[in-house]
């Protein structure tokens, strides 16, 4: 089995629950988009300055690194949209994180997330384009929208250990 990786919107909960997994699994834990900000700078200046199809190479090239090895992987929302990194992801144990835009919304601070920024209304949107490629490439999935972070972990637990 590779590694663990946890896709889903952005604002799932993939970065704070695949950091308790990975302590949880005594793994190693990567952040694509951590890996893209520390190589890169942030995000929402990269999409300022080059666009979003050079983030989505970025993306990807980070998405290669994080595979390589047995880790537990957070993703970003995006991910699935190449059709190569959903390839990628269906070789792993790949859990949907899902949740609804009214728990997004309260909890993210928009003014970080450049498709989000303009017109916060558009996660659902978003949502909507990419959950079908959420499901292909997914094992399981675990809703992370009004639950505590104790239950939340409690099923994500559950789906992985049938996978590990």
């Amino acid at each position: 089995m590779g590694s663990i990786v946890l896709v889903g919107p952005m604002g799932a909960g993939k970065t704070t629950l695949g950091k308790r997994l990975a302590k949880v699994l005594d793994l190693p834990f990567v952040d694509t988009d951590k890996m893209v900000t520390a190589d890169h700078g942030s995000i929402k200046d990269l999409f300022a300055a080059k666009g979003e199809a050079y983030f989505r190479d970025l993306e990807s090239a980070a998405l290669v690194k994080a595979l390589d090895g047995r880790n537990v992987v957070a993703t970003g929302g995006g991910i699935v949209l190449s059709e190569v990194n959903r390839a990628l992801l269906t070789q792993n144990a790949t859990i949907f994180l899902d949740t609804n835009m009214e728990f997004v919304l309260r909890s993210l601070n928009v003014s970080k997330r450049p498709l989000l920024k303009d017109n916060p209304e558009s996660w659902g949107q978003i949502y909507q384009d990419r959950l079908e490629f959420y499901k292909e490439v997914s094992i399981a999935t675990v809703n992370t929208a009004n639950n505590s972070v104790g239950a939340i972990m409690k099923n994500l637990e559950s789906e992985v250990s049938k996978y590990v």
